[in-house]
């Protein structure tokens, strides 16, 4: 039993004296009283303690602690149907529910169905044990994720899930063109996506379920490869090698051609000479045929942490040999059918051999070209002749191609800005800087700033968290960009990325746990001391008049 009087107040203790003279007094008047005989002093002294006590009481407003156990209510968003909602209360037994209309914050324990809640209903539950069902919906997105700024020629990757109605087709789409697809069966769906970033720039592409209906778009920012120094170190003259040069000069890179006419005769042809020089330092990459393996620049290039691209192949198994007999690498083919070439779509078409998995061999995905890391970068192509698709007019084709096989052998990057996509305004985001070279403690991000703190286990690598206050394209350090989405409740991935983060923060701050008993305190309801103040009158008042 407790009191809620603040003794340290002087007027309390006035009060209570008051009260005590007040008894005395009483009490005195009574026993003074000859007119009373001794049975009545009694039973009058009885009633006016009992009103004193009352009194008292109500001066010291006594309450205590009482264990009850939790209760617990179920909170539907905008979102979720009717028949959902009541099954959902059926399965988990749940008596009360509300909407966040007619919610009330009395509960000590709450699950959320759906995703769909003001903000002003989500600020209510800072004191209840929270769990969350999301809700959802046919032929809509529960998840989707990629990212906001990649190299020219990177492999996009857009993952997530989807709850299908029926066994339908889901395609990223560029225009009229078909990036990649993936067949979805009816139920939950897990999906990966992916295509080369041939694009620079600012750079979008849709992703359509069925034939109309478009899910998202997917709006990402491609950052250009560095120019490079290319050498080709070719026995003989082709239309393969002659249509690849062309394209690396017309992408900025400077080109030499180096071609063995017969003996002590050689041809050079020299692309964007002006600039970096190829001849006078090693050059960036070079692309040449199996037999040059043994070639003095190729070796150089190698074990100075360089690029080589193997291109031509006719005996992939011999050819492999002799690449890693004297570059070191370890490349093994296995034949997988009898015809001199197999198509592999796109008008592509490839040498029937596929590459046997290593540790250190990265594959450039979609294609039969991969790369593998010993002192510096050993590819091998198993592509035959790609000029034909340019000569025919499928500039894009190859231009994806090229661009996934460059951006597997260009040298890493300084300062490499990373970030995930959607970004939704006001909903704080990551960013991350990889390989940077620079102490710069602040990345300029549209009209913000965002500070940086540095990895304790990566001294190369920073991130920062910014809201990103701004919705559209907005510049990221003056030469690249992220685009900010607007949130509203249109977007279901907008409403779920809310509420994740705001169950994510709340079991952080919150120690509240579902199940537990709760301490509540108890007092006397003010209409028991109004009844025992009228009947304690009321006791006094009669007692002259029963005799």
């Amino acid at each position: 039993m407790q009191t809620s009087i603040n003794w340290t107040d002087p007027i309390n203790w006035f009060i209570a004296l008051a009260l005590l003279i007040l008894l005395a007094g009483q009490l005195w008047l009574i026993s003074r009283n000859q007119s009373l005989a001794s049975g009545r002093k009694w039973i009058r002294a009885g009633l006016n303690l009992l009103l004193w006590l009352v009194i008292v009481s109500y001066f010291l407003q006594p309450h205590w602690q009482r264990q009850s156990p939790s209760s617990h209510a179920l909170l539907i968003g905008d979102d979720v149907p009717t028949s959902f909602a009541r099954h959902l209360k059926d399965s988990l037994h749940i008596q009360d529910s509300f909407s966040s209309r007619n919610f009330r914050a009395e509960y000590d324990s709450i699950t959320l169905a759906g995703q769909r809640f003001p903000t002003e209903t989500l600020t209510q539950l800072s004191n209840a044990a929270l769990q969350w069902i999301p809700y959802n919906q046919l032929n809509q997105l529960t998840d989707i994720h990629w990212k906001g700024i990649v190299r020219q020629g990177e492999m996009q990757r857009v993952a997530g899930r989807i709850l299908s109605s029926e066994k339908q087709l889901l395609r990223l789409r560029f225009g009229k063109q078909t990036l990649d697809s993936v067949a979805l069966h009816e139920g939950d769906n897990a999906f990966f996506l992916r295509f080369p970033a041939f694009s620079r720039g600012r750079s979008q592409s849709e992703l359509v379920l069925g034939s109309t209906t478009t899910l998202d778009t997917i709006r990402f920012f491609t950052r250009t490869t560095e120019p490079l120094t290319v050498q080709f170190l070719l026995n003989s003259p082709d239309f393969e090698s002659k249509t690849l040069a062309d394209w690396l000069g017309k992408q900025g890179h400077t080109v030499q051609v180096v071609t063995t006419l017969s003996t002590n005769i050689r041809s050079n042809v020299n692309i964007n000479k002006v600039g970096k020089t190829v001849g006078k330092t090693t050059p960036d990459l070079i692309i040449t045929e199996p037999g040059n393996a043994a070639n003095a620049t190729v070796r150089k290039a190698v074990a100075d942490g360089k690029a080589v691209l193997f291109i031509n192949l006719t005996n992939p198994e011999t050819d492999c040999q002799t690449i890693n007999k004297v570059l070191g690498s370890k490349w093994q083919v296995r034949k997988t059918a009898s015809e001199p070439v197999v198509p592999i779509g796109n008008g592509l078409s490839s040498l029937p051999y596929r590459f046997t998995d290593n540790l250190n061999q990265f594959a450039v995905t979609g294609y039969p070209i991969a790369v593998q890391r010993t002192s510096g970068r050993v590819g091998v192509s198993l592509l035959s002749e790609t000029y034909p698709v340019s000569l025919s007019g499928d500039s894009l084709t190859y231009n994806r191609v090229w661009s996934a096989v460059l951006a597997r052998l260009s040298p890493s990057d300084k300062n490499v800005i990373q970030v995930d996509e959607p970004i939704y305004s006001g909903l704080q985001q990551a960013i991350t800087i990889n390989n940077t070279s620079n102490a710069s403690s602040r990345l300029s991000v549209g009209k913000d700033t965002v500070s940086l703190v540095k990895s304790p286990i990566n001294d190369r690598l920073t991130t920062g968290q910014s809201l990103f206050r701004q919705t559209g394209w907005q510049t990221v350090q003056d030469t690249l960009a992220v685009y900010v989405n607007a949130r509203n409740q249109n977007d279901p991935i907008a409403e779920r990325q809310l509420v994740n983060r705001f169950m994510i923060a709340h079991a952080e701050h919150n120690p509240v746990r579902e199940g537990i008993a709760r301490t509540t305190t108890v007092q006397v309801p003010n209409w028991v001391w109004l009844f025992l103040l009228v009947s304690c009158f009321t006791a006094l008042w009669i007692e002259p008049k029963l005799i």
